[in-house]
């Protein structure tokens, strides 16, 4: 049973979202197959996708090369930040009057917390249903939604209805409800674990449920028990207001003053963040560092990108470049923070070219990644960062 019976979840999902507001903007395209235009490791894909272009087979990030050959005369169009920002602050204005607190990705994902609205607009289906109606009145968009008692069984019970309804899963139905859901509509499973997955042929969520501890382990290595509590429905991650951070820090067990020591923990700091922050398919523009004195005071900067980045590479020579700025004074250092936020969906840059050199560094940053998946995070890094490791032992980021 969910830790959080006592709480009433809710979770709209908008399938092919910036699709929808393309044709919601431009209504010519409403009844016609067209494709989004982005770019994964530097090939252009089908970042979004519209309905008709789905029935004709093409999927989110297929090649426009595939996409285009097995639709004669698709539609490609570029990406149109500005429509899907303004569409986003109608979302969170409609949402606002009814939620004290939502967290929405802007990219068609909205988690909002009911609890104790009850008496202002009924139970937490009816609620839904205004805030859906609403939504439809306002910006002619449908879709699916979920009330539940964490984020992560609304997210399953709205995938099984997409792309539109409402469905609610009671407190303590949690188990019950996920326990015959295909396991693919768990989130969070990459593509390895869910080979993984496959080679113990298992399909359905409740069999996962049923792993004791020993099992879970034997089978998934460290994500074992936090696989099976989540088929289980348990899942205690709040719902995050306002605009979403990314945050990593380290500690240093004894103060430091070494520029070098420093400059290897905030590349660490980088690594630690990219990575979360690429395995949620996001790309940065704003980057915050804040450095603790051992007298208590507090240096801090925050540099805003005009593109969004999700290399390694530029979160760290950005948060370097922080650094340089803010430290002016000689007192040595006891800890340290670095935050990401103004979040992008990847995928989405308006332009589908890049230098080769672009290229090598983003295939090198998903082969980096794909090792941290694999091993964990730490097993690939900077030299930088082992320099200073062999200067003083660094913190690990948390």
């Amino acid at each position: 049973m969910n830790n959080h019976s006592t709480e009433n979840l809710a979770h709209i999902n908008f399938i092919n979202f910036f699709a929808t507001i393309a044709a919601f903007k431009t209504p010519s395209l409403r009844k016609c197959p067209f494709v989004i235009a982005g770019k994964i490791g530097g090939q252009a894909v089908a970042a979004d996708v519209s309905p008709a272009a789905v029935k004709e087979g093409v999927t989110n990030g297929m090649t426009l090369a595939a996409a285009q050959k097995l639709v004669k005369g698709l539609t490609v169009i570029d990406p149109d930040p500005a429509a899907c920002a303004e569409a986003n602050n109608i979302l969170n204005g409609v949402i606002s009057r009814y939620a004290p607190s939502w967290q929405n990705d802007g990219a068609g994902n909205i988690y909002f917390d009911i609890t104790g609205t009850r008496r202002l607009f009924g139970s937490p289906p009816d609620c839904v249903c205004r805030i859906q109606n609403e939504i439809l009145e306002k910006i002619k968009i449908e879709a699916a939604a979920a009330t539940g008692t964490s984020k992560l069984v609304c997210k399953v019970a709205s995938r099984t209805i997409k792309p539109e309804g409402l469905i609610e899963v009671r407190p303590g139905d949690e188990a019950a409800f996920l326990s015959h859901q295909d396991i693919a509509l768990l989130p969070g499973l990459g593509a390895s674990l869910m080979k993984t997955i496959r080679v113990t042929g298992f399909s359905e969520i409740g069999e996962l449920a049923r792993l004791s501890d020993s099992e879970a382990l034997s089978l998934f290595g460290k994500k074992g028990l936090l696989l099976r509590d989540n088929a289980l429905g348990i899942d205690n991650s709040p719902v995050i207001t306002g605009n979403r951070v990314i945050e990593s820090r380290a500690d240093f067990q004894d103060d430091v003053i070494d520029e070098l020591v420093m400059r290897g923990a905030i590349t660490s700091l980088a690594e630690h963040t990219g990575l979360q922050m690429r395995g949620d398919k996001l790309g940065t523009s704003e980057i915050s560092l804040n450095i603790f004195y051992s007298d208590g005071v507090k240096a801090e900067g925050k540099e805003k990108l005009r593109c969004a980045c999700f290399l390694d590479r530029d979160i760290a020579l950005a948060a370097l470049k922080i650094f340089q700025k803010a430290v002016t004074r000689r007192i040595r250092i006891r800890s340290a923070s670095l935050s990401l936020g103004g979040f992008t969906p990847l995928g989405f840059e308006p332009d589908l070219f890049e230098p080769e050199t672009e290229t090598k560094n983003r295939r090198l940053q998903e082969a980096v990644d794909s090792i941290q998946g694999r091993y964990g995070t730490g097993k690939v890094t900077r030299g930088l960062v082992l320099a200073a490791m062999n200067k003083k032992n660094l913190p690990a980021a948390v």
